[in-house]
């Protein structure tokens, strides 16, 4: 029975791998999960076809070597999926940063896109909606580099309501323009 305790193992990995890979996740977490899936049964043929090729057939007292090399291929499994979850772990986490880089640059634009429901002069309305349309198309993704920017710009849009003169309006609307070239400029540098 001592034989086949790795094959045991390897047969006990099955289930546990596929509990954590697919136990309470979402769709896309569960994708990322699906190589440890496939190395998982790569390790189970593995084991299986070294133990029965090679290592069965060890005389009892050269048995230790039969173990040895099970266990190898079980230390190597084991920091493959380790390297698998760390990889797994790193992707999830720069998803986020994304994702919360994303939701800033969203928000001026539904700001801008609020305030222009109350604009009722003409002029200005078309002034908001150049803006709203550099915006709508510019990179939604923004760096650490353009934070101070984007609070800049977060100002400006706030200062539009209180401002009635068409030319003083205009010249707000193009400081807002100059500071989304800033941060279209500033963005590129740091994406390369």
């Amino acid at each position: 029975m001592m034989k086949f305790i790795f094959c045991l193992l390897a047969l006990l990995i099955q289930p546990i791998v596929a509990w954590y890979a697919f136990h309470g996740q979402d769709k896309r977490q569960a994708a990322l999960k699906m190589p440890v899936i496939f190395f998982s049964g790569v390790y189970l043929a593995a084991q299986f076809y070294v133990f029965f090729k090679y290592c069965i057939r060890f005389p009892e007292r050269y048995q230790i070597w039969a173990y040895l090399i099970q266990a190898a291929i079980l230390l190597a499994f084991l920091a493959i999926e380790f390297l698998f979850f760390g990889s797994n772990r790193y992707i999830e986490r720069i998803d986020k940063q994304e994702q919360d880089s994303i939701c800033g640059f969203k928000h001026l634009i539904q700001e801008l896109e609020l305030y222009r429901m109350e604009v009722a002069d003409g002029e200005n309305q078309r002034c908001v909606d150049s803006l709203l349309e550099r915006m709508r198309y510019a990179d939604p993704v923004s760096s650490p580099a353009v934070k101070a920017v984007e609070a800049r710009i977060h100002d400006l849009i706030a200062e539009l309501p209180g401002i009635t003169e068409q030319e003083a309006f205009k010249r707000k609307c193009d400081e807002i323009a100059k500071q989304l070239e800033i941060r279209k400029i500033k963005n590129i540098k740091e994406h390369g």
